[in-house]
């Protein structure tokens, strides 16, 4: 499945570099036998889809193999996908399964969310100030991972990879009214652990 990524990054003469096209095109170019373009694909989800299935898979030390088989699943897959959705979309579908599938075969523990949270605040803090943001990113990861797995799967689309409500519901197979108010409610349980934690720090 995969191949020098020299081969995928340059492109040719005949057209724009495979790196400048749709998801879509690529895999188009895939199905038409350009196995290099299914390297592309991994290339350009790596980090990304890395970091979901992180947050979503339940067991940080399984993302790796979760990862792996997702491309798997799209390689066998892939003449399966019918362009009624995007490519970003069908994937992460693939991937939450897998997922789910990891979930099944173990215990859920904390995900540690906070990797995934952006850090705005101006300076290097110093050790204490280090001490203090890890322990609130590990509650406030703890307060996602509790949340019941309908409305965490929702949050971390919405949240952390940045998807449309439309994109959610197809993604995760739900009425666009449910993915909704699945958001509302986990939105209201978060204020609450939230506030609580702002209460502790002496921000409220």
């Amino acid at each position: 499945m995969t191949t020098p990524r020299s081969d995928v990054a340059q492109g040719s003469a005949h057209g724009p570099a495979p790196s400048q096209l749709p998801d879509e095109d690529v895999l188009a170019a895939f199905l038409r036998g350009d196995e290099a373009m299914f390297s592309e694909l991994v290339h350009r989800y790596e980090k990304p889809l890395y970091g979901f299935i992180c947050r979503a898979g339940g067991d940080p030390s399984n993302a790796a193999d979760i990862f792996q088989e997702t491309f798997v699943r799209v390689f066998q897959r892939a003449s399966t996908f019918t362009g009624r959705s995007s490519f970003k979309t069908w994937l992460y579908a693939v991937a939450l399964n897998e997922c789910r599938g990891s979930q099944r075969k173990s215990a859920r523990r904390s995900v540690p969310l906070s990797n995934g949270i952006r850090q705005t605040a101006s300076g290097s803090p110093g050790p204490n100030g280090k001490a203090e943001q890890k322990e609130i990113g590990g509650r406030i990861a703890a307060a996602v991972s509790g949340l019941p797995d309908p409305q965490r799967e929702v949050f971390i689309l919405k949240a952390y990879e940045e998807m449309n409500y439309s994109e959610i519901a197809v993604t995760l197979g739900r009425p666009l009214g449910t993915v909704k108010s699945q958001m509302r409610l986990a939105l209201q349980k978060l204020r609450g652990s939230l506030h609580d934690i702002a209460k502790e720090c002496g921000v409220v």
